[in-house]
């Protein structure tokens, strides 16, 4: 599954992948486009399925939807071993984390204790073809890695390819999410041929090297990035000076 819809070309890359490694792959990814909507599910209305394949189906939902459709229905009495969000065609680093629909569909199956990846490709904001050269060459290894593991059943990875030759690769860096930056998210008005107002949500990554340790700084320095992620969000330094300014 991804949020960048069935059809797209870093799930087609990552099917590809999931191949080589298991024996038994199962398809299931949003119909279009679903972009940042993060772990959003369809609890207000039915959503529909179409079977592309023996194991691919195209939903018309959301990533989430797709990960509970999968986990929850298709595969209930033989649940899979891993599920593989992505291969994301752009970066999920930092802020970008919290709206992703690729790491929400993650999010989604690890809240339903199955292992889970989401994987992303990032790209240049030049806008040149994205370069898929990273994960292709290093994807299944990085997988293997993280499958071999006993991670607690309540986190999942979040890994970013970084945008240069497979080859440029300096290696693997584990990384935290690192704090939101939002400075250069802009609405940009435009208008149709009738003149009406519709508008563009833009984002651009913050190029400054500020913490090797945090996702967008590592895949700057062309770092594959590592980030195990959690849907526990509490801040415990601020809890703990809650309790003492309520005194509770």
């Amino acid at each position: 599954m991804n949020d960048d819809g069935f059809d797209a070309p870093g799930i087609k890359l990552l099917h590809q992948i999931a191949k080589q490694i298991a024996h038994e792959v199962w398809l299931v990814a949003p119909a279009i486009d679903q972009s940042g909507v993060s772990c959003s599910v369809s609890l207000k209305s039915p959503f529909r399925v179409t079977q592309r394949g023996k194991h691919e189906f195209a939903v018309y939902g959301t990533p989430a939807d797709c990960s509970l459709f999968a986990i929850k229905y298709l595969m209930a009495d033989h649940l899979p071993d891993l599920v593989l969000s992505g291969i994301n065609n752009g970066s999920n680093v930092g802020f970008e984390t919290v709206l992703s629909g690729t790491v929400g569909a993650a999010m989604m199956a690890m809240t339903l204790s199955v292992p889970a990846i989401a994987l992303s490709q990032v790209t240049t904001e030049d806008n040149q073809p994205t370069n898929w050269d990273c994960a292709k060459h290093h994807a299944q290894s990085v997988i293997a890695k993280l499958l071999s593991l006993s991670a607690p059943k309540n986190i999942c990875f979040n890994v970013n390819f970084p945008a240069c030759a497979a080859h440029q690769v300096k290696g693997l860096k584990i990384t935290k999410q690192g704090d939101s930056d939002v400075s250069r998210f802009v609405v940009m008005p435009t208008q149709d041929p009738e003149g009406n107002d519709y508008f563009w949500f833009r984002a651009k990554r913050n190029l400054q090297i500020i913490d090797e340790n945090k996702e967008l700084d590592a895949t700057n320095a062309d770092f594959i990035t590592i980030t195990p992620l959690s849907y526990e969000r509490t801040d415990y330094a601020f809890y703990e000076k809650l309790l003492n300014t309520f005194d509770i």
